[in-house]
């Protein structure tokens, strides 16, 4: 027998608790995703650069080194394709 004054707490919805309940999360697009983290990398490693070497111009200066070479790799490549 119960008690008609005894109630649910207000964190039970349909009998369910609510911390039970699946919530949604935010929807990021995975392509945005991956961009974000790609900057994020290329921003820790130009960061890391210029640490080792003690200004930001030398490290923008090694990294636009490591630009270039890849960019002749990747022309090499294309070619041979």
């Amino acid at each position: 027998m119960t008690d008609p004054d005894v109630q649910f707490p207000d964190t039970y919805v349909s009998g369910v608790p609510v911390w039970a309940k699946r919530r949604k999360r935010s929807a990021v697009h995975p392509l945005l995703r991956a961009t974000i983290v790609l900057l994020a990398l290329f921003g820790a490693v130009v960061i890391g650069v210029s640490l080792r070497l003690g200004s930001v111009e030398k490290g923008g200066a090694v990294i636009d080194h490591w630009l270039a070479v890849g960019a002749v790799h990747l022309e090499a490549a294309i070619k041979k394709f």
